[in-house]
């Protein structure tokens, strides 16, 4: 048996899962990947839709099921690895899926990285987890980044008594669309997001102070005043988005003091990590 982070609640509602994935209008020639199939609850539905599903299950046992039930499926893929150490496609995908939500984060990191040709993700994830990616009741980082391409919202809220074994959290249906317009400099987007809700400041205007000139934060700063928003968190992701367009023709003065930063945020985040772990 794999380790239990790779562990799930299986979803045992056959005619809910059914009326989801007939409306999300699948065409037979999307490749649908299917992260952790189990017992190929999910991927039977799939394979009715669609030419090209791909199911990944780690767990061996659960593999040898799957193996044995779509025998005569011969345009399935199944592969017996870990997603999160494969290769996306090269080509357009969607994904539905009933995913380990301890590995969440690093799922959605994997599959919305700057080259993915991820068009829609259907992803069964704790309620809790699904808030902080669509940035509601509260803003975060990873909301405001993903924004910049995606659509994120909630579309289903599932009964826990339909899964096995029942979780002791909510879960949701959280869809994740890409943006029809394709958007260019992500990257320095990313960047300008990440040295904004990491500066420490008292109030976001201070950071907004070496980020723009005069006359455009005598705007900003009457935004934020009126509305009352101190801290990053507190500002919608509509809104960086339109102070972005600001930003990025500022010179390359204002964009070198942010450019870069969201990799070297990730590697302080991951040495720390590291430290505290040598001290456990």
């Amino acid at each position: 048996m794999v380790d239990i982070i790779y562990s799930q609640n299986i979803y045992q509602n056959q005619e809910n899962l059914e009326r989801i994935i007939n409306s999300i209008n699948l065409c037979n020639t999307d490749i649908v990947i299917d992260i952790g199939a189990g017992n190929g609850v999910i991927t039977k539905e799939l394979v009715k839709h669609s030419n090209n599903v791909i199911a990944y299950e780690l767990d061996s046992q659960y593999f040898e099921i799957l193996k044995d039930r779509f025998k005569e499926n011969e345009q399935l893929v199944l592969i017996n690895d870990d997603f999160l150490l494969s290769s996306l496609p090269a080509k357009e995908f969607k994904i539905f899926a009933n995913i380990p939500f301890s590995l969440t984060s690093e799922i959605i990191s994997k599959i919305t990285s700057p080259n993915s040709k991820l068009v829609e993700a259907y992803l069964f994830v704790q309620k809790e987890s699904a808030e902080r990616y669509i940035g509601k009741p509260i803003n975060t980082q990873i909301s405001t980044i993903l924004s910049y391409l995606y659509n994120i919202d909630i579309i289903e809220i599932f009964d826990k008594w339909d899964f096995n074994p029942i979780p002791n959290i909510d879960i949701v249906l959280l869809k994740i669309k890409k943006k029809e317009i394709a958007e260019k400099e992500f990257l320095l987007y990313r960047d300008f997001v990440t040295y904004v809700f990491n500066q420490r400041n008292s109030n976001v205007i201070d950071t907004f102070k070496k980020l723009f000139t005069n006359n455009q934060l005598h705007f900003i700063k009457g935004y934020l005043l009126k509305n009352r928003f101190v801290k990053p968190s507190d500002i919608p992701s509509k809104y960086y988005l339109e102070i972005f367009n600001y930003f990025k023709g500022n010179g390359i003065n204002y964009i070198n003091r942010v450019k870069g930063y969201y990799i070297k945020h990730i590697e302080q985040h991951i040495k720390r990590e590291r430290v505290n772990r040598t001290r456990i």
